[in-house]
């Protein structure tokens, strides 16, 4: 699928991901990975497990530190079969 930057959310997403450490940074590449390589959001849920909450076309995905401190939140929606529009949104 193609991940793209909510339109109006690319400063604030940018200065999420800039406030991240380098870890967390590495997950949150990951996770957008997965969902550039899903077939369906079914799928990607299927691989980050407790990690993704799906609603309809709409998800977010926890980004922790460590594997234990959620740190960052990746929100987003399906737009089509073959569109993700995401956002970053740091907690704390």
């Amino acid at each position: 699928m193609r991940v793209v930057v909510k339109p109006g959310k690319e400063a604030s997403t940018a200065a999420a991901i800039n406030s991240l450490s380098a870890l967390a940074r590495e997950e949150v590449t990951d996770v957008i990975d997965i969902l550039v390589n899903a077939i369906s959001l079914q799928e990607a849920k299927e691989v980050l497990l407790g990690d993704m909450v799906l609603e309809g076309n709409s998800f977010s995905v926890s980004i922790k530190e460590n594997f234990q401190f959620v740190v960052a939140g990746l929100l987003g929606q399906s737009e089509g079969e073959e569109m993700l529009l995401i956002e970053l949104i740091r907690c704390g």
